[in-house]
């Protein structure tokens, strides 16, 4: 083996134009799934990082009469199902996510938090590094004050310092005391690596009475030996017993269990899923381009092989000097494929959407690498099997005879026709798709979001409750701070809202709510619609059309008459018979509000989500402690962000915000992901026609070079050069035409594992498939007409002479 290698190695070098061609091909290919395999790796195939982390389970609340999914779970909800369900030994903790703001440092900084029930970390089954993990005693309440650090904020912010432990920090202007530190690489939430404080959950008996107001998230271990079907059983049988006994709050309320690893992987699983499945069709094609470069150096090599026949080598030695080859040439293009790789993730790691998890856990490790080695094995065996087979058996007589063409050629020709008809269509199977995706991502990109896109800045501010915890220090703060950035010069219009359109940051919440006049239902059977608190010239601001009565003034203070404005679709649900304006209802913490005006829809979940019904309200009824101040204007974005922090400081020097942002790059980010995945298409559909157009190139290069006697002799006798040419073509293109039928019917079946990713644009779409068509038959009349124009400039007494 090793004397077929070297063998190989010293063909491959004789012929370095070739060589070049199926290294390059193979590094793109290979380097291209590598690539993408390193991302699927981190965000599918890697468990957590937990012991036992197949037991690790998230409950959500549902309610399927209101088609709500994965809800939260209020207290008294968590503490019913910890305390009865069997299934979990009492290993459910609840958790949310907060923030803190540094103090007591030149510039304080806002820091990821999440207050999380004691249990959660033996839970998870994860020492600390420093320190110790909470208690069942740090649940009561009086021990909210104290924390335990992210490796990473030990790091960045103390240094490493390991004295930390029992020393105090200063949080929202307060103390608390860090009493451990989590080992490098923890995450929780999985997937959530920004995260750098826990504190403890703590449970009062006002808790208990919060049955209605769901805010936690739940997780949970399963017991040793409990699946996943019994668990979720026993809880449908716990929220039956709790709808029974509150009906109120939970009836119609359920219990919805996921594996962790299936909570975090999410929608996204599916589309990497088919972005690598079509990324292995690129490698596929080059394969194929491969496979015909080493069939045409098959049949020229077709003398040696015959005479090595004859010498008494046998089928399996010549079947394994060819595959020798194509390792060879395999082994080199997996070297540069990781090479490929390597920059490959490099990019992708820049473009892909924040929202996948685990991407920074994206990279090349021993199991990418152990990938690309069986890729590259695999790749060799793939593209040098044909070759192989073929000189297993040479005809002694028939090659001496037509020096390597004839009968021989003509087979050759009969495959390489028949690989082009197969990269073909694998090729327009790829262009349909990214075809569909590029329309699909247009079609989106012109959808109205409802508000105005361009030159609006956001400052996201949260009050610490331990400073703002009444109301009315809340109301002066934002109505000072609203009023001093609506004078900053170039600020054209300013407000604040509860909510920020496409932001994660802020409060909103999903309020039921009565008509007066009308039957009152229970709280489960109520309408509702998504709460939001705004400050008067929040939708002069953001452009949001007045439909129908009118909007806030600056006179509907705190001591006015309580109103309300709703959007659109909430009065098409609710108010479709009569009118809204004038109408009272009433909502649990907002109480009785008349409808004062209708405002047109926005879609506050993205481009892609559908508008909500949704409440707006003067901040003053209903003072939160979370507003994003907006302001309007044609100055830079920073410079206005900057002013108005300059103003917020001036109030309060101790608070930091919590997200800077324009309305046009929360618009950006909510396509991130079909972008990603159009561009990354769009990409690979390029790549597949470039090499379908090589391939075409390679293979009607080739005929010309076997056929040039057969020119030489039609041009003789008369044949002028436009005939020779379109005989040419022709033959050439009747592969091409195959090959994009039968991509076609391909595309079709394939289109159905895409259309999740499609928005306006049925999966069908005829003037797709036309369109990518035209463009392979075009790519593949160019790439033929090249050599058969070459081939017209034959001497035909050159050619005969030869002959």
């Amino acid at each position: 083996m090793l004397r077929d290698l070297r063998e190989a190695l010293r063909s491959v070098i004789a012929t370095p134009g070739p060589t070049i061609v199926i290294i390059v091909t193979l590094a793109l290919a290979i380097g291209a799934n590598t690539a993408i395999f390193s991302v699927l790796n981190a965000v599918l195939l890697r468990p957590l990082g937990y012991p036992e982390p197949d037991r690790l389970v998230m409950l959500w609340a549902e309610n399927t009469r209101q088609d709500i999914e994965r809800s939260e779970v209020s207290t008294a909800d968590y503490l019913d199902w910890r305390e009865r369900s069997e299934s979990f030994g009492g290993m459910i903790a609840a958790y949310r996510h907060l923030g803190f703001t540094l103090t007591g440092i030149d510039q304080p900084e806002r820091l990821d938090s999440v207050q999380a029930s004691p249990v959660l970390f033996r839970l998870l089954g994860v020492d600390p590094e420093l320190g110790r993990v909470f208690s069942e005693a740090d649940e009561t309440p009086g021990n909210e004050h104290l924390v335990i650090l992210s490796h990473a904020a030990w790091t960045r912010r103390f240094g490493n310092d390991r004295s930390i432990i029992e020393r105090t920090i200063e949080l929202d202007a307060e103390p608390y005391t860090v009493v451990g530190v989590m080992p490098e690489g923890f995450e929780f939430p999985p997937g959530e690596p920004d995260v750098e404080i826990w504190s403890p959950l703590t449970l009062s008996r006002e808790s208990l009475l919060t049955r209605p107001h769901r805010q936690y998230n739940t997780v949970g271990r399963l017991a040793e030996g409990v699946t996943l079907g019994s668990a979720g059983e026993e809880m449908d049988a716990i929220a039956a017993q709790i709808a029974q006994q509150y009906p109120d709050s939970n009836e119609g309320w359920g219990v919805e269990i996921v594996s962790a690893h299936e909570q975090l992987v999410g929608d996204i699983g599916a589309t990497l899923w088919i972005l690598f499945g079509a990324v292995a069709l690129v490698l596929l094609i080059g394969c194929v381009n491969v496979a015909n470069l080493l069939i045409t150096r098959s049949t020229e090599a077709a003398k040696d092989f015959v005479i090595r026949a004859a010498l008494g080598a046998s089928r399996l030695a010549l079947m394994r000097r060819s595959l020798a080859e194509s390792l060879v040439l395999a082994l080199a293009g997996g070297v540069a494929g990781t090479i490929v790789a390597y920059w490959g993730v490099a990019l992708l790691r820049q473009v892909i959407p924040s929202t996948v998890p685990r991407l920074n856990q994206v990279g090349i490790d021993a199991n990418v690498l152990l990938f690309t080695g069986a890729l590259t094995v695999a790749s060799a065996l793939v593209f040098g099997l044909v070759p192989a087979v073929r000189v297993m058996s040479p005809n002694l007589a028939e090659v001496l005879k037509s020096g390597g063409r004839g009968a021989s050629a003509s087979k050759s020709r009969w495959l390489s026709d028949l690989m082009v008809v197969f990269e073909v269509a694998l090729a327009l199977v790829l262009l349909a798709g990214a075809g569909l995706m590029v329309r699909s991502y247009i079609r989106l990109s012109d959808v109205d979001p409802g508000f105005r896109k361009e030159n609006v800045v956001s400052v996201a501010i949260a009050l610490p409750p331990s400073r703002y915890s009444e109301g009315d220090l809340r109301r002066r703060f934002f109505a000072d701070l609203v009023d001093r950035v609506r004078q900053i010069p170039g600020i054209e219009a300013a407000s604040a809202v509860s909510a920020l359109p496409m932001s994660d940051v802020g409060v909103s919440f999903e309020m039921p709510f009565t008509v007066e006049g009308l039957e009152t239902r229970s709280p489960t059977e109520r309408p509702r619609g998504d709460y939001r608190g705004v400050f008067p010239g929040y939708f002069k601001t953001l452009a949001i059309p007045l439909i129908q009565g009118r909007v806030f003034s600056d006179f509907d203070g705190r001591d006015g008459f309580p109103m309300a404005i709703v959007n659109q679709s909430l009065a098409d649900r609710y108010f479709a018979d009569v009118d809204p304006i004038g109408k009272m209802v009433s909502m649990p913490m907002a109480g009785s509000l008349q409808i004062v005006g209708v405002v047109g829809d926005i879609r506050h979940g993205g481009l892609q989500s559908e508008a909500r019904p949704e409440w707006f309200v003067p901040y003053s009824q209903l003072p939160l402690s979370e507003m994003h101040v907006v302001a309007y204007s044609f100055d830079e974005p920073a410079r206005v962000a900057g002013a108005i922090l300059q103003q917020m400081w001036q109030i309060d020097a101790q608070i930091a915000p919590t997200e800077i942002a324009t309305l046009s790059d929360r618009l950006w980010e909510s396509v991130a992901q079909p972008r990603f995945n159009t561009a990354l298409r769009v990409g690979l559909a390029f790549c597949a026609a470039v090499l379908a157009a090589v391939g075409i190139y390679g293979v009607v290069s080739y005929s010309v070079v076997q056929r040039t006697s057969e020119i030489g002799v039609r041009m003789a006798l008369g044949a002028d050069a436009s005939d020779t040419m379109r005989l040419i073509v022709r033959q050439a293109m009747l592969a091409v035409v195959v090959g994009v039928v039968l991509g076609v019917a391909g595309a079709l079946g394939a289109a159905r594992f895409i259309t999740g990713l499609l928005y306006g644009v049925e999966p069908t779409d005829p003037s797709t498939y036309l369109f990518v068509s035209v463009i392979v038959l075009g790519v593949g009349l160019v790439a033929a007409a090249i050599p058969a124009l070459r081939a017209t400039r034959v001497d035909p007494l050159v050619a005969l002479r030869e002959e």
